[in-house]
């Protein structure tokens, strides 16, 4: 049988079991079906920690769920919830993602470089600068990518408010601002798309670079609540009594 990750591997076992289970017996019955084959030598707590973990990236992005933590060590999956209510929030956040999208493409380009400056800021970078009037070769924001408090990596930005794809000539030409100015990292943030080329040229591995485009830009910026606002509110789940019996 194919090992599979942690993840999906959790995912198959509940989706054979069908109901919640604790993170323990997940890894057990993933490990005996020979689905999840691991070194660790307590594969349960990296499995506990992994589900937690895509739960949260999932939930600050506005992201449909995976999993779903029902009571403390037990998982389920999402789509066990009443899918009306699960798509009716999906949907809502995708039109808040196309509404930040469509201020970005409306605002003027250092409006939009402001923009960009403030989101870096927010995802953790140290001594964010927009550099629009400082003549910088075509580099908007400067940022440092700090680390675990441990590793501070430079970076320079291009923020392309665009309506075209941008092109394998356009990462080209960031990456000759990044060797003038002895800078290892690059990111292009658009509000478009980069083309075939474009991707290709970034893969370089001598100045690496990076690539946002408008999707994810819009993903990024409601996951780092810029432009919007979290809301959270209380759902009751009611309890299988039977079960709940036994288990007391």
């Amino acid at each position: 049988m194919k090992n599979l990750s942690y993840l999906a591997a959790a995912e198959r076992v509940l989706r054979d079991e069908g109901h919640a289970l604790h993170y323990r017996e997940i890894t057990e019955r993933a490990i005996k079906q020979g689905i999840l084959v691991v070194e660790a030598q307590e594969p349960a707590y990296t499995l506990n920690a992994l589900i937690n973990i895509d739960i949260r990236k999932r939930a600050s992005r506005g992201d449909p769920q995976r999993f779903t933590h029902p009571e403390t060590a037990m998982y389920g999956l999402a789509e066990w919830q009443p899918q009306e209510l699960t798509n009716e929030i999906d949907d809502h956040n995708r039109k808040v993602r196309a509404e930040l999208l469509e201020r970005a493409k409306a605002g003027d380009p250092e409006e939009f470089e402001q923009l960009i400056g403030t989101l870096l800021a927010e995802m953790g970078f140290d001594d964010v600068e927009v550099t629009r009037h400082k003549k910088d070769g075509g580099l908007d924001v400067l940022g440092t990518l700090v680390i675990d408090d441990v590793m501070r990596i430079r970076m320079a930005v291009q923020a392309k408010r665009w309506k075209n794809n941008v092109r394998s000539p356009d990462v080209q030409a960031l990456r000759g601002s990044l060797v003038k100015r002895k800078i290892g990292y690059g990111l292009i943030i658009t509000t478009s798309d980069f083309s075939k080329g474009a991707r290709e040229e970034a893969r370089d591995a001598s100045y690496p670079i990076e690539l946002v485009n408008g999707e994810n830009l819009a993903r990024l910026l409601a996951e780092h609540e810029v432009g919007v606002e979290r809301e959270q509110h209380t759902l009751f789940r009611l309890l299988d009594l039977e079960t709940d019996a036994t288990d007391s």
